[in-house]
């Protein structure tokens, strides 16, 4: 579903998408309203212009389509890049990404597939900022991720500071091991995770 009030950007999406038979457009809205309620045609994406929500908040509107679609995602196509504040706020809101409408049709199909496949699509940046406030307590984690094997004291020490936003380099330094180290742990904890990257693995626990 594509909620956007701009006719321009509406056919440059459909032409980013048109290409790929994976995507199936089930409807264009241009209002908040009108979307609520074609919500429950039951949508896995819903590509959003935030300028059709006007004095509404968005995380207001999130919860109103997620109430009739658990299942739906929500991301923006903006007109330009979102300062680093405001796209952690809107990730922190319920979006799951966001694009730029001047974005290469591959850019806008390949984030799209993304968001459908559970990641959250925005720079790498973005997204460690996002979750380097403490969202799921090591300690807690076989509670939000059922079926996880057991982490290693070592593995529970890489997650942890993969949350908190530090780089392979910096976890590196902090532990006195090397680089290469440090990868072979976080692979075996995305192993664990059922996750192929850090990216994937920061999508699965900012659900939790």
């Amino acid at each position: 579903m594509i909620v956007d009030n701009d006719p321009g950007q509406v056919d440059t999406i459909k032409n980013a998408l048109s290409h790929h038979e994976e995507f199936e457009l089930l409807s264009v809205v241009t209002t908040r309203e009108t979307a609520i309620k074609q919500i429950t045609v039951g949508p896995d994406i819903v590509i959003l212009n935030p300028e059709v929500l006007k004095q509404r908040t968005l995380s207001r509107f999130i919860h109103s389509l997620q109430a009739k679609s658990p299942s739906s995602r929500v991301m923006c196509v903006l007109k330009e890049s979102p300062n680093d504040e405001n796209a952690i706020s809107d990730i922190k809101a319920g979006i799951r990404g966001y694009f730029k409408i001047n974005d290469s049709p591959a850019i806008i199909a390949k984030a799209v597939r993304s968001v459908h496949e559970g990641e959250i699509w925005a720079e790498r940046r973005i997204l460690e900022k996002a979750i380097a406030k403490p969202m799921l307590l090591p300690e807690t984690l076989q509670a939000h991720v059922p079926g996880l094997p057991p982490l290693t004291n070592r593995e529970m020490e890489m997650l942890t500071m993969v949350l908190q936003g530090a780089t392979n380099k910096e976890i590196a330094d902090s532990s006195r091991i090397s680089e290469r180290t440090v990868k072979t742990h976080l692979y075996r904890v995305y192993r664990k995770l059922r996750v192929k990257s850090r990216t994937k693995a920061i999508a699965l626990l900012s659900h939790a």
